[in-house]
């Protein structure tokens, strides 16, 4: 059945080469253009896939763009032009290796809530469910408490982006400027986010950007009807979530669905790849994931 793989950064080339070769031999890999001839009814081959690569990580060009090339294969990438232009890092990149602890520590100075009441609370799936400007307000705390020194920047830079543009192995789109989560912000925040990040691509890749991926990308979760409704005033055509489905004719072009993969042997992608769209609903109705976590944070701590 037709479907959207994506990955994040990629540190193991032995495993993303095996990946591929699963991928090659149960699909047909396709450019987006043909994802855009799948919703037009022009395509009629059931095993097609597409690739996408969200974030735009260093590895997305060390990495990830030879192997592809050497391939023949393409894909599309979501970038955030303000941490380009800037050479700094979102959010969890740049507390990504914080202590526990120390970061629960933090979180709870922040928020004003009893240290005690966060113990065995998982920090990252916490941050998840706050504002940006609340996560940023927990970094600044934890480097300044903890002699923490800011990271050098972990993406892409702008000659590398553009490189990417001109290769033709890329279709560029936007991922808002911050990677916010964008449910938990304001409607002025999550419109700003959205649109900016349009916009100022459009301008650094001198074209008219039309495909958007949400961050993080559950559905109901992490973006909802508001956040459609920003990308169509912004003219965006296409943009992509994160549901273990496969595509259908009738889907919202809005809010595609795509498979993440991170990690696994052979067999087990096989198997996700092939039974993902059977066994993750059944798996995310009847047993704990990161979606029902961060809705139990929330109503704990009210947020």
């Amino acid at each position: 059945m037709a479907k959207i793989i994506n990955f994040h950064d990629v540190h193991d080339r032995t495993w993303f080469e095996e990946t591929l070769d699963v991928i090659q031999d149960l699909y047909e890999v396709i450019p987006f253009e043909e994802i855009q001839n799948f919703y037009k009814g022009k395509v009629t081959s059931k095993n097609i896939t597409h690739l996408t690569v969200d974030d735009g990580h260093s590895s997305t060009y060390s990495l990830i763009y030879p192997i592809l090339k050497e391939r023949g294969l393409t894909a599309s990438i979501f970038v955030s032009p303000k941490i380009i232009q800037e050479k700094t890092n979102f959010w969890y990149s740049e507390s990504s290796d914080y202590d526990k602890e120390k970061l629960l520590n933090c979180i709870g100075e922040i928020l004003n809530i009893k240290r005690e009441s966060l113990n065995d609370i998982y920090p990252r799936s916490l941050m998840k469910v706050l504002s940006l400007s609340q996560n940023w307000e927990i970094i600044k705390l934890y480097q300044e408490k903890y002699y923490e020194p800011t990271k050098c920047g972990q993406y892409i830079t702008l000659n590398q982006l553009l490189e990417l543009e001109r290769s033709g192995v890329f279709d560029i789109g936007a991922h808002t400027m911050n990677h916010p989560i964008l449910a938990n912000e304001n409607d002025l925040t999550s419109e700003l986010e959205i649109k900016k990040s349009i916009i100022v691509l459009g301008e650094l890749l001198n074209r008219r950007v039309t495909t958007f991926a949400y961050p993080n990308g559950s559905v109901n979760l992490d973006f909802g009807k508001r956040e459609i409704k920003f990308l169509r005033e912004a003219e965006v055509e296409y943009s992509f979530s994160f549901e273990f489905k496969n595509l259908a004719k009738n889907d919202n072009l809005l809010s595609i669905p795509r498979y993440g993969l991170y990690h696994g042997n052979k067999d087990f992608v096989r198997k996700k790849l092939k039974y993902g769209a059977i066994w993750e609903p059944i798996k995310k109705r009847i047993l704990n994931n990161e979606d029902k976590y961060r809705e139990e944070l929330k109503k704990k701590f009210g947020l």
